[in-house]
């Protein structure tokens, strides 16, 4: 999703734009709710490092959100999917980035019972098609190249 954003909107997401998704209120108080209790389960994986600064590692955002949709944390296809994450390049997966994706699965799919089909429709619907486009993107510029 945060690529096609970016498609759409022109460019990456800047730390302002987060910052204002991150105030946003239009969200249902369902989903809102939803979020925070991802968020709970998000500090329970920000403190393994010994920092409790919304950022997680790749590992631990693999081993607490990702390892039900991705067989392996070393396949090729989960370090795509955790570089998708990773907008500003620093190798963690900060809230805001992964929040994003959470509130736009909020909105497209505004029924979802709780947290865990909330955390279905973020990766099944935005994440992994998100990731899907940038293999074919890399997969394209091999081909070019060769």
């Amino acid at each position: 999703y945060q690529r096609r954003v970016r498609g759409q909107a022109g460019g990456d997401p800047t730390n302002a734009m987060l910052d204002i998704l991150d105030k946003d209120d239009q969200n249902s108080n369902h989903i809102n709710d939803l979020i925070q209790l991802i968020y709970e389960d998000w500090k329970f994986w920000d403190m393994r490092d010994g920092l409790e600064d919304d950022q997680i590692t790749f590992d631990n955002f693999y081993k607490g959100f990702m390892a039900p949709y991705f067989g392996c944390y070393r396949c090729e296809d989960s370090q795509v999917a955790l570089k998708c994450m990773d907008v500003d390049s620093d190798g963690m997966v900060d809230w805001k980035e992964f929040k994003l994706f959470l509130i736009w699965a909020g909105r497209q799919y505004p029924n979802v019972k709780d947290k865990q089909e909330l955390l279905d429709m973020a990766f099944r619907h935005g994440l992994i098609p998100d990731m899907k486009m940038e293999l074919d993107k890399a997969k394209a510029k091999l081909l070019i190249s060769s």
